[in-house]
C-alpha cells in the first residue's frame, strides 16, 4: 500500500481550517468571476489588474497555508511514517523508526504545557504536530491537531502496533498490514 493513511484522528483544528479553506476558495472564485466579467466588458485598467493579481496571490498563499494546517498530522503506509507540519514534511522508513513517545512539545527551544507525539529514530527524536490537550495554563503551540488524552493514547498505541507489524515483516517473518 503506497497511499498514506492518517493515523492521528481529526481534531477541532481540522474543522476550523476546513471552514477557512471553504471561505478562501469562495473568495478566490468570486475574484476570478469579477476579473472575468471586467475583462469581458473592458472595464479593467492596469491598476485594477494589479489589484486583482494581488488579491489572487494573497488568496493562493492563504489557501496553501490553510490546507497545510488542515493536513498537519501523522500518516503511515507500508514504507514508513510521515510527519506533516505546516511548513515542512518529514518522512521516515520503518527501518529508521525505533519508537513513539509523548513528551512536551517545544516552542522556541523550551517545553510547553502540552505533550506532543515524538517519533524516535536512529537519528534522534522528531516532534510531530499532534498534541495532547492540556487544561494547564502556560505556553502552547497550535500547529496541528490537539487531541483528548484518550484519543492521543489510542493514537500512540496504533503507532506502536503499526511499527511492530512492519518491524516483524522486516526481520523475515510475514508482515501484518492493517487496512
Amino acid at each position: 500500500m503506497w497511499r498514506w493513511r492518517r493515523i492521528s484522528p481529526w481534531g477541532a483544528a481540522q474543522a476550523l481550517t476546513g471552514f477557512m479553506a471553504l471561505v478562501g476558495s469562495t473568495m478566490a472564485v468570486a475574484v476570478v468571476v469579477a476579473a472575468s466579467r471586467g475583462l469581458a466588458e473592458g472595464r479593467i485598467d492596469a491598476l485594477a489588474a494589479l489589484g486583482l493579481t494581488g488579491a489572487l496571490l494573497f488568496l493562493g498563499l492563504w489557501l496553501t497555508f490553510v490546507l497545510r494546517m488542515y493536513l498537519a498530522g501523522i500518516y503511515v503506509n507500508d514504507r514508513g511514517v510521515r510527519l506533516r507540519h505546516v511548513f515542512r514534511t518529514r518522512t521516515f522508513s520503518w527501518s529508521e523508526v525505533t519508537g513513539f513517545e509523548a513528551r512536551p512539545a517545544l516552542l522556541l527551544g523550551g517545553p510547553t504545557v502540552r505533550d506532543a507525539c515524538w517519533v524516535r529514530t536512529t537519528d534522534g527524536a522528531f516532534e510531530s504536530a499532534v498534541q495532547r490537550r492540556s487544561r494547564t495554563g502556560g505556553w502552547r503551540k497550535n500547529n496541528g491537531p490537539v487531541l483528548s488524552a484518550d484519543d492521543f493514547d489510542r493514537m500512540l498505541a496504533r503507532l506502536d502496533a503499526e511499527r511492530a507489524s512492519h518491524q516483524y515483516g522486516q526481520l523475515g517473518g510475514p508482515a501484518v498490514v492493517s487496512r
